[in-house]
């Protein structure tokens, strides 16, 4: 988990959304809880060690993540479009694939400012076409047949031929 540096990426999306007419979840993993609570005491920030993204993602209209796969990919499996900030740990080719892909803004960088985060956001809730493309990524997820596919890769990596 990358939070023990809440400065890179909590922070900065906590200064961006505190005050949007937006009901705002984090987690923190455990890392500085109490210390986000009474720093954010707005009524809509609720800052917890953990959370339970599957069933809040139900009701999410956006996600702000450094890009972590598992992060990235059940939000995309309940339809939500994201803002993506990391280059660390793969992050860079995972976020890459998102804006590739036009289900959520990459912010190409490891320690995003609050600006850019808020501009990313309301880009994102202003244009239904974010959420459009997340949903049918959604719906491909659930189309695949998660084995199949993996033994399809793997048939045609074996049938490909040497050099």
């Amino acid at each position: 988990m990358d939070n023990l540096d809440q400065d890179k990426l909590i922070v900065p999306s906590l200064e961006a959304v505190k005050d949007m007419d937006a009901l705002v979840i984090v987690a923190t993993g455990g890392h500085g809880t109490e210390e986000l609570n009474a720093r954010y005491p707005q009524p809509n920030v609720v800052v917890r060690d953990y959370v339970d993204f599957a069933e809040v993602f139900d009701f999410t209209d956006v996600f702000i993540t450094n890009g972590g796969f598992g992060g990235v990919q059940l939000s995309l499996s309940k339809g939500v479009p994201l803002v993506v900030s990391g280059i660390n740990e793969g992050k860079s080719d995972v976020n890459a694939r998102v804006e590739h892909a036009g289900v959520g803004i990459n912010l190409r960088t490891e320690s995003p400012k609050p600006a850019d985060i808020a501009a990313a956001v309301r880009k994102v809730l202003a244009d239904p076409g974010w959420q459009s493309r997340a949903r049918t990524m959604q719906a491909q997820f659930e189309g695949e047949d998660p084995a199949e596919a993996a033994a399809a890769v793997v048939e045609s990596a074996v049938r490909r031929p040497t050099a």
